[in-house]
């Protein structure tokens, strides 16, 4: 019997770890295996003649793509990850909270004895665990796929830097529909708040270095604050570990403190 909510939360996603971890280890083998393509003599010069200035941010910066650390940098980590892991994020975030509630499953918690703080605590670090997991799937994709691609090389503390840094921004975006969530017991309000930081970042991170008006706005993108090609050529910029963090930390006190005063459906 499993008696730590913990615990049983893991037991419960053990579905959605395994789904989502096979799903990101493909994604990344994938594009590993298409790094070839853009070391071609001229593709990236053709490349670069045919594209709109308005999309260069979906393929990022053509210089990063002749080196193998900054090209999966730039299309991997940089542009796609966030995107596909603000959604999974998304997904578990509002699972663990409104999705349970619904079902009935949060009010039966909160009748064993168990502190509703405690409660809050343990559901949050088993998102933070499974969120950690699918990274463990997507580094398992790269290291089976970087042997029979040449070139497709990465120093060991690049990428401890990339998934650090990965980790911390997963976290925050699972942390926000999480504590709007448990905070308030409403998943329309939930879900509109997550879709908006997931797909507001994402555009306003992609097209703002090409769109004059996003600019003055993109500070405001989660992702502003994970520059992966920065991470890569320059290390890890301290200001960016305390803005992600610092919204997780607040998002989750505010949370707490609502959900321990509120009726619980």
């Amino acid at each position: 019997m499993i008696r730590s909510v913990f615990a049983k939360t893991l037991y419960d996603k053990r579905g959605f770890i395994a789904g989502w971890s096979l799903a990101l280890a493909g994604f990344a083998a994938l594009l590993v295996v298409f790094y070839p393509a853009m070391r071609q003599d001229g593709a990236l010069d053709e490349l670069a003649k045919t594209m709109p200035p308005a999309f260069q941010g979906l393929v990022g910066n053509l210089a990063d793509l002749s080196q193998f650390d900054t090209y999966i940098a730039s299309q991997l980590f940089d542009i796609r990850l966030p995107l596909l892991a603000g959604i999974m994020a998304l997904i578990l975030g509002l699972g663990l909270s409104v999705s349970d509630e619904e079902r009935g499953e949060l009010r039966t918690l909160l009748s064993l004895p168990i502190s509703r703080t405690k409660l809050f605590i343990q559901r949050w670090l088993a998102m933070v665990t499974i969120l950690l997991l699918t990274i463990i799937g997507l580094l398992i994709g790269m290291y089976a796929s970087m042997p029979f691609v040449d070139g497709a090389t990465i120093e060991p503390d690049v990428l401890i830097r990339l998934v650090g840094m990965t980790g911390l921004m997963m976290v925050a975006f699972g942390t926000i529909p999480f504590a709007v969530g448990i905070a308030s017991g409403k998943r329309a309000l939930a879900t509109a708040v997550g879709i908006g930081v997931v797909m507001g970042s994402f555009i306003l991170s992609t097209f703002g270095s090409a769109v004059d008006w996003l600019q003055d706005f993109e500070t405001f993108s989660l992702l502003h604050y994970f520059p992966a090609v920065d991470i890569v050529k320059t290390g890890i910029s301290m200001g960016d570990v305390y803005a992600l963090t610092g919204v997780t930390t607040v998002l989750l006190l505010i949370a707490l403190l609502l959900f321990r005063r509120r009726d619980v459906a």
